[in-house]
Formats: C-alpha cells, structure tokens, sequence
C-alpha cells in the first residue's frame, strides 16, 4: 500500500531540487549572456548537482512501484516529475545556447 504522506514528501523533494537545477540552469544562461563563461559552467555543474539530488528519490519511487507492483503514483508525483523533465529540457537548450554566445564572442 502507498504511503501517501511519504510519497507527497518525496514529491516536493524533488519539485525542490528539480527547481533549484532549473534556477541554476537559468542563471548560467544569464552569465553567458554577459560572457562570463567560466561562471556559466559553474552555474550548470550546480545545476547537475541539484539534478542528482532530485533522481535519487525519483529511483527510489521507482524502484518501489517495480518490487512492490503498486502503483506509486498521486498528481504531486506527476508534477515533480514533470519538473524534472522541464529542467532536464531546459538544460539541453541552455547549452546550445551558451555555445552560441561563445562562438558570438569569438
């Protein structure tokens, strides 16, 4: 049976980390507008780094549902997982991005 108060807890874990990658993400958009590249990169790798906190417990679940074959599934989980696939999305796009700031400096 589904904890439902384990899984909302989970939910906003990785709403919140998945977030905070996307703010990151963001703001190294923004660094490499001003052509502070080295700061972009920075920004990215803790971009990366808030992505991993926000997949572990998104395995966990997994992992979960998969052994237990209960669904473990609410409209908060889909939301969090939604906004891992948004900052996974917005990543690829900012690093095209960024690329064509630096070949405009050059």
């Amino acid at each position: 049976m589904v904890n439902i108060e384990k899984m909302a807890e989970t939910a906003m874990y990785i709403v919140t980390y998945a977030g905070a990658a996307k703010s990151c993400y963001m703001n190294g958009l923004s660094e490499a507008k001003k052509g502070n590249f080295e700061k972009a990169r920075e920004l990215l790798k803790e971009g990366d780094n808030n992505m991993a906190q926000a997949h572990q417990p998104h395995i966990g679940v997994l992992e979960e549902e998969v052994t237990s074959l209960t669904p473990q599934i609410s409209l908060l989980m889909c939301h969090a997982e939604d906004q891992i696939m948004g900052a996974e999305t917005l990543k690829t796009v900012i690093i095209e991005l960024i690329e064509l700031y630096q070949k405009k400096e050059n």
